[in-house]
């Protein structure tokens, strides 16, 4: 019924003028510090950090999660996919990066009554911009990148850089002795964040630029990752089952923020071995006559060219086969640019729905094909268009050989596809695991496959291993 309203009034129209206007601004604000006060400022028992970018934000917030809540003390995360609750893990249904300020507040609540000693929490650019944190004292903030996102709202790439630049000037009027910043140098805007702005204890990381955290020696696969970097004159080495060079720079933040509390690096790259990765980040279905299926949360131009290039790189002599969509009521100028960036690696590429909220299907589709040129589909590449999401996966399955790799991107984690209908259940995992058993293929146990891989990673560099001395900052 909300969203019919929305479409009725034609909400999405005005929406930016009344966003800035002065009194919604005050709106906001009260409405953030009654939240608060109704749940008695719980953010003051907690040592809070703030993770904010483009891309990136939701693993970062899981892999701190898993080592301050196996090292420090029990730990409350807020991320796009999960809640987590010290051991206690929820989905997050509500389909938003920042939760409503009283929803977050609650959280903040029922973790302090449950002795949550920290909290990570994910910090987009509207949430930032619409104060849902007003009230809440961060004492660390995490910058992942900024590429192009949210600019229906944003407007410019300079307003967003400058929404989520809120989160550091947050830490820097906490009034707490100690500033705490990790920033990304290897982003442009994170570049300028480093050099701009004065914190107590601020700690860069990179896998390209000079940096006080630095990543070198990458060794990637589908399966898993090897690496090392080094820190203050030390070298360390670390496997992950995380894959991608993008995922590196996302431990990289998280190890930057331990060192800088802390904590024994060592014992962080125990927790970030251990870590099984986040739901819908390049999430793993593997079947035993060899098609490799992963289900991903890009949904941005850079992080679908991040994902696709990594795949094309690692998906030897079989096809790429991609599903794609953009969502409706969104910044229309990255449509296209997934489009190109889908038949740019793709061998078989299928367009197809994301969320397309109130906004005709069809033009969404439209936006993404129309500035394609005919020079991109050769004789080795196909293009099909099929609104219907739970078709085009299907189409994507049926036409998968042996040695293919396929990637469903966009929907990541969500349960729910949001129509001109209204809201409906839709999983891609779940769409996924159905057709493939439908189509009689066997599915392998992708978990055991990557721990497998990952013992054959350390054993293979084990004469490489550094022993690195006990370091606390």
């Amino acid at each position: 019924m909300k969203k019919f309203i929305k479409k009725l009034i034609a909400y999405e129209k005005f929406y930016n003028t009344i966003k800035d206007s002065f009194l919604y601004q005050i709106y906001k604000r009260r409405r953030a510090k009654l939240a608060n006060l109704l749940y008695s400022s719980p953010s003051k028992e907690f040592f809070i950090i703030g993770v904010t970018g483009t891309n990136g934000k939701t693993t970062v917030v899981n892999i701190l999660h898993k080592i301050l809540n196996d090292n420090v003390a029990p730990t409350l995360a807020i991320s796009t996919a999960l809640i987590k609750i010290g051991d206690e893990e929820l989905k997050n249904e509500k389909k938003m990066t920042s939760l409503d300020t009283f929803d977050l507040q609650q959280l903040l609540a029922t973790g302090r009554e449950r002795n949550c000693k920290l909290a990570v929490l994910e910090a987009s650019s509207q949430g930032l911009d619409q104060a849902r944190f007003e009230g809440i004292t961060f004492d660390f903030a995490v910058l992942t990148n900024i590429t192009m996102e949210h600019l229906d709202y944003h407007k410019n790439m300079e307003n967003y850089a400058e929404a989520k630049k809120k989160l550091f000037k947050s830490v820097l009027k906490n009034g707490k002795d100690i500033k705490y910043a990790a920033i990304n140098v290897d982003d442009k805007y994170g570049r300028q964040r480093f050099n701009e702005m004065a914190f107590d204890k601020k700690v860069s990381f990179s896998l390209i630029n000079s940096s006080i955290l630095k990543a070198t020696q990458i060794e990637e696969t589908l399966e898993g990752t090897f690496f090392k970097f080094s820190y203050l004159g030390q070298t360390f080495s670390a496997t992950t089952q995380l894959t991608g060079s993008y995922n590196i720079a996302n431990i990289l933040a998280a190890l930057a923020v331990s060192c800088e509390i802390g904590l024994e690096i060592p014992l962080a790259l125990k927790s970030i071995e251990n870590f099984p990765g986040v739901p819908g980040r390049m999430e793993g279905v593997y079947t035993a006559d060899n098609i490799k299926c992963f289900i991903d949360f890009a949904h941005t131009p850079d992080g679908l060219e991040k994902t696709l290039s990594f795949a094309t790189k690692h998906k030897q002599k079989g096809k790429l086969i991609v599903v794609c969509g953009a969502p409706g009521n969104r910044d229309k100028d990255k449509r296209s640019l997934m489009g190109e960036i889908a038949l740019k690696y793709g061998d078989f590429v299928i367009f197809t729905d994301d969320d397309p909220d109130t906004e005709n299907r069809l033009k969404i589709l439209n936006d993404m094909s129309k500035t394609i040129q005919m020079s991109f589909i050769s004789e080795q590449k196909e293009l099909f268009i099929i609104p219907e999401r739970s078709y085009a996966i299907k189409l994507a399955i049926d036409a998968a050989q042996p040695g293919d790799v396929v990637i469903l991107a966009g929907k990541g984690h969500e349960s729910v596809q949001l129509t001109n209908f209204g809201k409906r259940a839709r999983n891609d995992k779940q769409k996924l695991i159905e057709l493939l058993t439908a189509a009689g293929k066997t599915l392998l146990n992708t978990q055991e496959i990557k721990i497998k891989h990952l013992n054959q990673l350390k054993e293979s560099h084990k004469e490489q291993h550094v022993t690195p001395a006990t370091f606390l900052s």
